[in-house]
């Protein structure tokens, strides 16, 4: 378990493990920070997925201990103030989705740059990944955790989270809480404020001024000059990403956890981009010996073409593989972009020699019906065209 665990990495899913490895150690590493294990277990599918986010915080205690930190927070309001606690987990449930859909497409979007690069080139790079995941990713976590510590610090819950700039959530920050857990909302090395990094990226308030040293300005009244070096950068953009994943998965643990109690309020629509079901659906494949290869659209329907890892029969790897047909076509009606132009989706399989195998068709209204039970596992199953080759 310990070694999934350390073999997984920012650009690679491990494939020798089975899926009840997967499973095992998601449950041995979640465990420690769950009061309702039943929800850990029911979701285990969604944290096995979460697992390489645990696992890129895991080398950093400091990171492990906000993680717990934000916990601690959440379950000390919601044992104070319960229903008020579920209001604002509620109106910003909507929020915290359009978040994670942004940190799955600047993933899927950005890859390294070697290291033989351009200085100039890897410090814009580093820059627009800072402004991305700070104020995309970042800023939207962030709104929970500032309401649940105002209402910690004084009792009430503030007023209008959602229109306060980035800016004003760090100023505002309550003290007693800021000084618990410094790393939240400023790096260790430059003690410079998260909003302001952001500014720095956003607005371009830096330059070369030697082939590895960077000049940075920020600050609206008494402009501030410092200079770092590229590796500090480094830390900072990894400051930023490591925090991100600390305070998104204390939100994940959380609402999965009164999840119940917080859609009986009626879970707002929310609209998330494709890409962002497909990188999902990739891990899930992954998980169980698949890869995934293409995605495809072409007279309305949608194809995603997988190849098998484990050298089983086709037959039952591509009925396998098809199983993922539902979560699809939820990803297509999720996506206002794509829901009006794919009617079908399918899964097909590609053989090691790159010819395809076979493929599994449905109508995405069918899947649909599927998931939310209007139709049974029969009906579903006989819509379900089957075709072998191309």
């Amino acid at each position: 378990m310990r070694k999934l665990l350390k073999s997984l990495n920012d650009h690679r899913v491990p494939i020798e493990f089975d899926r009840e490895q997967w499973k095992q150690t998601t449950i041995l590493y979640f465990t420690p920070y769950f009061r309702r294990t039943s929800q850990l277990h029911t979701n285990i599918d969604a944290f096995m997925v979460e697992l390489r986010n645990l696992a890129r915080i895991m080398p950093y205690p400091e990171q492990l201990a906000l993680l717990q930190w934000c916990l601690s927070l959440y379950r000390r309001v919601l044992r104070a103030d319960r229903m008020n606690a579920y209001e604002v987990m509620h109106g910003l449930f909507g929020n915290l989705s359009t978040s994670d859909a942004r940190w799955m497409n600047l993933f899927q979007t950005s890859n390294p740059l070697d290291d033989d690069a351009a200085p100039h080139d890897i410090t814009f790079q580093i820059f627009e990944t800072i402004d991305g995941v700070a104020e995309g990713c970042f800023r939207p976590q962030l709104q929970l955790i500032y309401a649940f510590a105002v209402k910690d610090a004084t009792g009430i819950w503030p007023d209008q989270v959602l229109n306060k700039d980035f800016g004003s959530l760090v100023a505002t920050f309550p003290s007693p809480h800021r000084d618990q857990v410094p790393i939240l909302l400023g790096d260790a090395d430059l003690k410079i404020n998260i909003n302001q990094w952001r500014n720095i990226a956003a607005h371009k308030s830096y330059r070369l001024v030697a082939p590895k040293t960077i000049e940075i300005s920020f600050g609206k009244q008494k402009i501030q000059t410092r200079r770092l070096g590229l590796h500090r950068l480094r830390r900072v953009s990894r400051w930023i990403q490591s925090t991100h994943h600390a305070v998104r998965l204390a939100n994940t643990i959380i609402l999965i956890e009164h999840i119940k109690e917080i859609a009986a309020l009626g879970l707002p629509d929310i609209d998330r981009p494709l890409s962002a079901s497909l990188l999902r659906i990739s891990h899930d494949l992954s998980t169980v010996g698949f890869e995934v290869v293409d995605w495809k659209e072409s007279k309305q329907i949608g194809t995603l073409v997988v190849r098998d890892r484990l050298a089983r029969d086709p037959t039952q790897a591509l009925i396998h593989a098809s199983q993922q047909m539902v979560n699809l076509s939820i990803g297509v009606l999720t996506d206002v972009s794509m829901c009006s132009r794919i009617t079908k989706v399918c899964v097909q399989l590609q053989l090691p020699n790159g010819h395809i195998y076979g493929s599994g068709i449905v109508a995405v209204s069918v899947a649909d019906a599927f998931s939310c039970h209007k139709i049974n596992l029969r009906q579903y199953s006989d819509q379900i065209e089957w075709r072998h080759g191309l």
